[in-house]
């Protein structure tokens, strides 16, 4: 694995959550096989996404959901902000798919992301220009 990865919300959920430890084992395998060969892109989404969850659904102590917010800071950060929602509406209009899936789009493609990573679009299509790759396929 070379390159530039988005990493979308249930690629890092499943990295740190032990409800699906087949799903875990194998984002984190990715993680570990890319690891100084490839470069990670989040964005601002995906982090509010994950923390919700983290604390929602898998009611996390936050102060261990800020303690991973904290690691994942090295990864590269993609802010949203007007221009890359109005980008992300032109994607949703052109492929109608989700709003929010459409802004992982936007937010990968101004990252100049060749590929995403995530279980929400179908693997292998390109979308945007960018790849969607499950990490279970």
């Amino acid at each position: 694995m070379t390159g530039k990865y988005f990493l979308d919300t249930n690629f890092l959920v499943y990295c740190f959550s032990q409800d699906e430890p087949e799903k875990q084992r194998k984002c984190l395998a990715l993680l570990g096989e890319a690891k100084g060969e490839a470069e990670f892109v989040i964005s601002t989404q995906v982090l509010k996404e994950f923390t919700a969850v983290m604390i929602g659904k898998f009611q996390q102590p936050p102060l261990e959901v800020k303690a991973i917010i904290d690691d994942l800071a090295f990864f590269e950060v993609v802010a949203i902000d007007a221009q890359l929602i109005k980008n992300a509406i032109d994607i949703h209009v052109l492929h109608q798919l989700f709003f929010w899936d459409s802004l992982i789009l936007a937010a990968a493609k101004s990252a100049f992301c060749h590929t995403v990573l995530t279980e929400d679009l179908q693997h292998g299509a390109e979308l945007a220009g960018v790849r969607i790759q499950s990490p279970f396929s």
